[in-house]
């Protein structure tokens, strides 16, 4: 557990001081009006009493209108004390099926309130037909809605059959 608290030290706001337990196969839900926002889950957590906790390699699954719309996979992860907002840090890869999205970054935070990913650090979106890099990016759970700041694109060109 020292590695993880070391590892989040310095990316990652530290855990209020007090007792705190270490949890194996760690597993939170997220709801709200009865309907799952996400799900996340972690081989190992520390939980504060307070209820903020520091988790190692977390996949998060979010859902909206109660239907899976993306999985974020991060090398450390921390949920505040009341357990909505999340801070991804360190190879954040997410993922949305349907549209075959992928977005990498070092850093994502969720505002479960906004329900969307929000983050300053450089970014890469890869769809089918195109790869988008900036700085600084917003964007749904289901990443159909993204607004990357500081944008380049490259756009993909099938070539011409004859």
């Amino acid at each position: 557990m020292a590695l993880l608290s070391a590892a989040c030290a310095k990316d990652l706001p530290p855990p209020p001081e007090g007792a705190s337990q270490t949890m194996i196969d760690f597993t939170m839900t997220q709801t709200a009006k009865g309907s799952r926002i996400w799900t996340l889950d972690a081989p190992r957590a520390r939980v504060t009493l307070e209820g903020a906790a520091l988790l190692e390699k977390p996949e998060i699954k979010f859902y909206r209108g109660g239907k899976h719309a993306s999985t974020a996979r991060s090398l450390q992860a921390s949920v505040r004390g009341d357990g909505k907002d999340v801070a991804l840090v360190g190879q954040v890869v997410i993922i949305a099926p349907r549209d075959k999205t992928t977005l990498r970054t070092e850093r994502l935070d969720y505002d479960s309130k906004a329900e969307r990913f929000k983050t300053d650090d450089a970014v890469v979106v890869e769809r089918p037909d195109a790869v988008l890099r900036g700085r600084g990016l917003e964007a749904d759970a289901a990443l159909t809605d993204i607004t990357i700041y500081r944008q380049e694109t490259t756009i993909r060109q099938e070539p011409k059959k004859r």
